[in-house]
């Protein structure tokens, strides 16, 4: 099961119509009670939980995440990074580069330009 978790009507629509076996979710809670989801497919949303708490709940319950940024300068991605989240897509991007990443995974390799510099801190 992927669930989607946008806050883009249009986008959550197209992602739902699009990839087979999704759901689309609008609150947080849903997610971290959901048991049967293999995938999330989210943005950064203010809601209850902080960013950095909420991807560390989703995290420990091995549901892979496919994070949108608006683009690397973003706080909240040494957050993710740190929480083993490598799927990550930067705006502007459209469907096909969502699903390339459903199907597969970020290597480490791929991800280690932005890993290094935290290293490095």
């Amino acid at each position: 099961m992927v669930l989607i978790f946008t806050d883009n009507e249009e986008l959550d629509k197209d992602l739902n119509k699009h990839i087979e076996n999704s759901r689309i979710v609008y609150y947080p809670d849903y997610i971290l009670q959901e048991n049967s989801a293999t995938i999330l497919i989210a943005t950064i949303q203010h809601n209850k939980y902080n960013f950095k708490d909420f991807m560390f709940k989703v995290r420990q319950k091995n549901i892979r995440v496919i994070l949108i940024l608006e683009n690397d300068k973003v706080p909240e991605l040494k957050d993710a990074l740190c929480l083993g989240i490598y799927d990550i897509v930067f705006d502007p991007f459209d469907l096909d580069d969502i699903r390339n990443k459903l199907l597969s995974p970020t290597p480490f390799s791929q991800i280690s330009n932005y890993i290094q510099p935290l290293l490095e801190q």
